[in-house]
């Protein structure tokens, strides 16, 4: 091998970051570890200018003023690289061809003590990561290329031989593939993605539901894909446990209070049987509160039955929003008669909207209805807006109005602001709206009125109905 290619490979194998440029700044040569310093590709950093990309390379012209006047070298002190360790870059005249300078950025942190603890840093993390009990898993084109010994528990193995150079999708459940396979891609371009993601893992102990983050780094100078993940497949069971846990303890709530609701009408149903049966005599008052009190235990029961099961069986279909409204007040409006009342509709522009349109209409009914309610006389207003994706269903009453307290409190079981309400409703009704992806809000002044805003999201294509 001639002399000269023995110099070009030591310059391009050398670890010290090394170019070649002339007196005016043209690069015309560099070394594989400069192009790594800089996170550029090389072809990119020879057609660059080092004087006119001062701030990137961190070299001034009028740094390199001493060579002029026939000094060998310069030395420019302490600077940094992309916020990293501070480096000095040196600078040098080609003994050959005295217009070329040779420029090297060495580690400040070069000393033997710094290497030393660089090294001992190294070996720190390096048994962190062995003995973590979080997997850590490197891919290099989709392939495992390292993974530690929690990572091999966690997919079932007993050595990592089994899974080096193995695809990680053949791991991901095919639910969550196409998830994990867009987040590889936009790591690999540079994009941003969010830090933790929960999938489940396809494994030799069976489905696994883990937690983890990616992050793209450098392993063996190649880019690559480092995932640090955490097997949450226990405290999901826990969650379900507590939730299930925390059902029953809204059911036997549930439970308590309609036994208490329905035992009042029931009582009074009792004493009148045996007021009638004493006096052996029909009584049409005494018959009046009966029925009475049986249609409220009838209505308790039908709301707690659809309490239970609130979800409809009926798929969602597109509906006009304005049509289910006219339908509502049209149907509460002989009630709102009896009251001395009258609902105002202002619908502007038909909004459309995908919904069970029965579960819509009790909601509507049951929210009007107590507007209604909540006055001796007065104006409904119901109004349709667009607002934020969101077609809003206002609707305002002049009734009493709400308290604070008591308006905290609204949807939850057995909780009214009305003499004779379960609140069992309401509490249906803000079920059926979070079905509908959508919100109900309250606002309310003691003596003003109510208002209640309704948000479903709408449709952008219009609807035929």
């Amino acid at each position: 091998m001639d002399q000269e290619r023995l110099y070009e490979q030591l310059f391009s194998m050398s670890l010290t970051p090394m170019l070649i440029m002339d007196l005016n700044g043209e690069v015309q040569a560099l070394n594989d570890a400069c192009a790594h310093l800089f996170k550029k590709e090389k072809k990119q950093l020879l057609s660059s200018n080092v004087f006119q990309h001062s701030s990137q390379f961190l070299i001034k012209k009028a740094d390199i003023a001493p060579l002029h006047s026939h000094e060998e070298e310069v030395v420019v002190l302490n600077k940094q690289i992309n916020q990293q360790v501070p480096v000095h870059i040196h600078i040098q005249r080609m003994k050959e061809q005295p217009h070329l300078l040779v420029v090297q950025w060495k580690e400040f942190s070069s000393s033997f003590e710094k290497q030393e603890e660089v090294i001992r840093k190294m070996k720190q993390y390096k048994q962190f990561v062995k003995q973590s009990q979080d997997a850590f898993i490197v891919t290099q084109e989709g392939k495992i290329q390292y993974i530690n010994p929690a990572g091999v528990r966690m997919l079932g193995g007993t050595k990592k031989e089994d899974y080096l150079g193995r695809y990680w999708l053949h791991f991901i459940h095919p639910e969550h593939l196409e998830i994990v396979k867009k987040r590889m891609n936009q790591l690999m371009k540079g994009m941003s993605i969010r830090p933790r993601a929960e999938v489940k893992l396809l494994t030799k102990r069976g489905v696994v539901s883990i937690e983890s983050s990616a992050t793209k780094i450098k392993f063996k100078g190649e880019d690559a894909i480092q995932y640090i993940i955490r097997d949450v497949t226990d405290r999901k069971k826990y969650d379900e446990m507590a939730s299930k846990s925390e059902k029953l303890m809204m059911v036997s709530k549930l439970a308590a209070g309609v036994a208490h609701e329905i035992r009042n009408p029931l009582t009074a149903v009792k004493g009148f049987v045996q007021l009638l049966n004493a006096s052996q005599q029909y009584n049409k008052s005494y018959h009046d509160i009966m029925l009475e009190e049986l249609n409220r235990v009838e209505s308790i029961i039908q709301e707690f039955l659809t309490l239970a099961k609130p979800k409809s069986e009926h798929p969602f279909k597109k509906k006009s929003l304005h049509q289910i409204l006219s339908h509502v007040t049209l149907l509460l409006t002989t009630h709102a008669n009896y009251k001395n009342s009258e609902i105002k509709s202002f619908l502007e522009g038909d909004i459309e909207i995908l919904c069970e349109e029965n579960a819509l209409k009790q909601v509507f009914i049951n929210l009007i209805q107590n507007s209604l309610e909540s006055m001796d006389k007065g104006v409904v207003t119901v109004r349709t807006e667009k607002r934020n994706g969101y077609g809003v269903v206002t609707i305002e009453d002049q009734g009493c109005g709400i308290d604070e307290q008591s308006l905290a409190r609204l949807g939850e079981p057995f909780f009214s602001t009305k003499q004779t309400g379960t609140g069992l409703g309401l509490m249906v009704s803000y079920q059926i709206i979070e079905q509908h992806q959508g919100h109900i809000s309250f606002t309310s002044q003691i003596g003003v009125g109510t208002k209640v805003e309704i948000a479903i999201p709408h449709v952008k294509e219009p609807v035929n109905v």
